[in-house]
């Protein structure tokens, strides 16, 4: 239930309501409360009307009246859970009704509201409620111009990323290889005030150790063979902006102790020199192995991860994103044809190669997700509108094609018909669609497979 505290007004902007209720003045009343405290408002007075309003919108939230002439509010609770996952169901109940409300929250409403709801205690209340939403829109939109995401596990894990922007303190990024990383770091270099300085990215990895403090800290002329001129380090290279130290975890321990005193003395001394020169360089770390594990081994300065852990950002795996999957695949399939000039509308993913890219583990993560579609692109001939399961798994690894596990998965609730045609779809895609070996696998005639098909056809199962 609401409760009603003395507040200034809220702040809706940015939110986007669906109202349903089918007493007209309660639809007005509220729209023009909330409207006028910035929320984008479509108000409706029957179930059918709401069902084809979310044909046209995403709202953020929908509260709608528990009882309705053409239904229940509560029925429209699986489509907009269906669509939006995230979003927030509220219902508002008559006297009486609470009992009904309650069950409702079980079932996935966030809150129930009893009549008469005061206007602007139920804005209070959706402005503190969905506050977060708020946030992780303006995040994501922060966040769009290098990465790209909407899986709730990449909102938890980038939340603080705006407020470190802003620090000069050292960050520390955690994230199997593929994840993105260096976006990251280039996001905490845009987003704050050195963004008009230098971004430079080391991978200490790839630098033999030999050259890697000279690569860093530079060098004079003649201070080695084959030190022709004089060369400014990285860290010389990224005065005033930022440098990004990729897989620091594989940095020779030599170099850590001399990394450890440019940290703490802002102040950098060429191979050959005996002057400090200094810089002022805001360092992001990453390495895709915990650096914990490295110092109890004894291959890294614990020191020097306490000078760096100061802020901690974890990125998941694309394991644990699979809200992502589908958003990512079909902008790398979008950009790798862009790419290649294409000539025509961008193939849709099937429900098949959708499936085949949620069951595969992503030992590469994102990046192995982006040369996947890549490899895709160069395959697809000009005159195809989708993409079939069968194509993507054959663009899977070997072993990734065994990952499927046997039988089918038939929801609680569905029909009889239903689970036959899971069945039959199931078995015609083991049978590279071939009608007559499905129909033996099935133990059927290849005439009944085809009436069966023809039947499903007619009826939009």
């Amino acid at each position: 239930m609401v409760e009603q505290t003395e507040e200034t007004l809220p702040d809706l902007t940015g939110l986007s309501l669906l109202l349903l209720d089918d007493d007209p003045g309660i639809v007005r009343s509220l729209d023009r409360v909330l409207r006028g405290l910035g929320a984008d408002v479509t108000g409706v007075c029957s179930l059918r009307e709401a069902r084809l309003a979310l044909q046209d919108c995403a709202p953020d939230a929908i509260l709608a009246d528990l009882q309705l002439k053409d239904g229940s509010g509560l029925d429209l609770l699986p489509d907009f859970l269906g669509h939006s996952p995230d979003g927030a169901f509220y219902l508002i109940t008559g006297h009486g009704s609470v009992d009904n409300a309650v069950q409702a929250l079980r079932q996935g409403a966030r809150n129930y509201f009893e009549k008469p709801v005061e206007p602007l205690a139920l804005a209070r209340y959706l402005s503190r409620d969905l506050a977060h939403k708020r946030d992780e829109d303006e995040l994501a939109t922060a966040l769009k111009p290098y990465m790209l995401y909407s899986d709730p596990s990449m909102n938890a894990a980038l939340s603080d990323l705006p407020r470190f922007a802003t620090s000069s303190e050292p960050v520390l990024i955690h994230g199997e290889t593929g994840t993105g990383k260096e976006l990251v770091a280039r996001a905490l270099h845009g987003l704050g005030p050195r963004a008009d300085g230098p971004f430079v990215a080391v991978n200490c990895g790839a630098i033999p150790e030999t050259m890697l403090e000279a690569e860093l800290f530079g060098y004079e002329k003649g201070a080695f063979t084959g030190a022709s001129r004089q060369h400014r380090g990285r860290f010389e290279q990224a005065h005033q902006g930022t440098l990004f130290l990729d897989e620091i975890g594989e940095m020779h321990p030599t170099a850590q102790v001399s990394l450890l005193r440019v940290l703490e003395e802002h102040s950098v001394q060429r191979i050959g020199s005996e002057r400090d020169t200094p810089v002022d360089v805001r360092v992001v770390a990453a390495s895709h192995r915990p650096l914990e594990d490295r110092v109890d081994a004894g291959l890294f300065r614990q020191d020097l991860l306490f000078r760096l852990n100061v802020l901690l950002i974890q990125l998941p795996p694309l394991r644990q994103r699979p809200g992502d999957i589908e958003l990512l695949a079909a902008h790398f399939l979008a950009t790798s044809l862009r790419d290649m000039n294409w000539d025509g509308a961008v193939p849709t993913l099937t429900e098949a190669a959708l499936e085949r890219l949620a069951g595969y583990d992503w030992p590469g993560n994102v990046r192995e997700l982006r040369n996947l579609m890549a490899r895709l692109a160069v395959r697809l001939p000009q005159s195809v509108h989708t993409v079939s399961g069968k194509l993507i798994e054959a663009l899977l690894p070997i072993t990734a094609r065994t990952q499927r596990q046997e039988g089918i998965f038939i929801p609680r609730g569905s029909t009889l018909a239903e689970a036959e045609w899971l069945l039959i779809d199931a078995t015609l895609q083991d049978n590279d669609f071939n009608r007559a070996k499905a129909a033996r696998a099935l133990g059927i005639g290849e005439r009944t497979l085809r009436r069966k098909l023809n039947e499903k056809s007619g009826t939009g199962l």
